[in-house]
């Protein structure tokens, strides 16, 4: 199946890429997997992560070992995958999907997802969202929450209502690579107040 890569991207010679969409200055590392994806501008996914049948926004950070959007077998009569492959005891030729592989799982931009976290199939995780290491998410998780455990619960949000609603309208990670740059220079993405006075300045 067809890949459509932009420019600058980075795919390591380990990773393997499906039916997918890198876009520019998004990163696969070794050893991760990208199927039927969107991997949105300057996001990365780390060693040995799986996501498949997801889109992912911008700016996101996807840790080592996590698993976003698996498959997910049948389960009405048996859990077994007769009807995919031959090699799953050679009942059938051909593949047929799972009844739920059109199922979209959706990251929003500038998410970090931590090491060996699992993404269910079909979860929303919003904008500015932060996923505990091993956690297992199951349910949508609203933006700029924190999420821990299993399964993942939001403990605390990143910032008060009023800085939430004032960044979901600012929507920084579409600001022009100069307007981006200029923020980093003067150090606008380590510090929450600097960030703020230079934006609404």
């Amino acid at each position: 199946m067809k890949n459509n890569i932009h420019a600058k991207v980075s795919i390591s010679s380990t990773a393997k890429i499906n039916n997918s969409i890198l876009k520019y200055y998004s990163r696969l590392k070794d050893y991760s997997e990208l199927h039927n994806s969107t991997l949105g501008k300057y996001s990365y996914i780390s060693q040995y992560s799986i996501v498949n049948k997801s889109k992912i926004g911008k700016f996101c950070s996807i840790a080592n070992g996590c698993y976003i959007g698996l498959w997910e077998h049948n389960t009405d009569v048996s859990t077994h995958s007769f009807y995919l492959y031959e090699h799953s005891g050679d009942f059938v030729k051909g593949y047929k999907n799972y009844d739920k592989d059109n199922i979209e799982t959706i990251i929003g931009n500038d998410v970090w997802i931590g090491a060996n976290a699992v993404v269910m199939k079909g979860v929303t995780i919003s904008d500015g969202v932060i996923i505990g290491a091993s956690a297992v998410v199951t349910i949508d998780v609203p933006a700029y929450a924190i999420a821990v455990g299993n399964p993942a619960r939001v403990i605390k949000y990143r910032y008060n209502d009023k800085d939430i609603n004032w960044l979901l309208k600012l929507k920084w990670w579409n600001f022009s690579r100069k307007k981006l740059k200029k923020i980093i220079d003067k150090n606008g993405f380590n510090d929450f107040k600097a960030f703020k006075k230079q934006l609404k300045d």
